[in-house]
């Protein structure tokens, strides 16, 4: 099931600040935080340009997801795998923000390296 209006509205003011406060202005030109909005999943993106071109390329940071019937975000990290699994270390949330938090603080390194 999609995010409602509502909840669609808030993760993208949540994460257009958080993307922009996270890369200080100088560095823009090499790094950039995006996302995008699948239904209910939220991907966090590091952006960077290709060796030699002016093309960017994504990498995947964090995915978030709502389960509805729950009401609750869970969120997941990938491991060296490149598959998405579900973080350990926090449980689910009933709110985005906390999940975006513990991305942000990183404690486990898995997110920002």
């Amino acid at each position: 099931m999609a995010l409602t209006q509502e909840q669609r509205a808030e993760v993208i003011a949540r994460l257009e600040a958080f993307c922009a406060d996270r890369v200080p202005a100088h560095a823009r030109a090499k790094v950039r935080l995006a996302f995008r909005i699948n239904g209910s999943d939220v991907v966090l993106l590091e952006k960077r340009p290709r060796f030699r071109t002016n093309i960017w390329g994504d990498t995947e940071i964090a995915k978030f997801k709502y389960v509805a019937i729950r009401r609750e975000w869970r969120l997941y990290c990938k491991y060296s795998d490149l598959k998405w699994h579900g973080y350990e270390n926090l449980p689910a949330s009933r709110t985005f923000e906390a999940l975006l938090e513990e991305v942000d603080r990183d404690p486990t390194h898995i997110f920002w390296g």
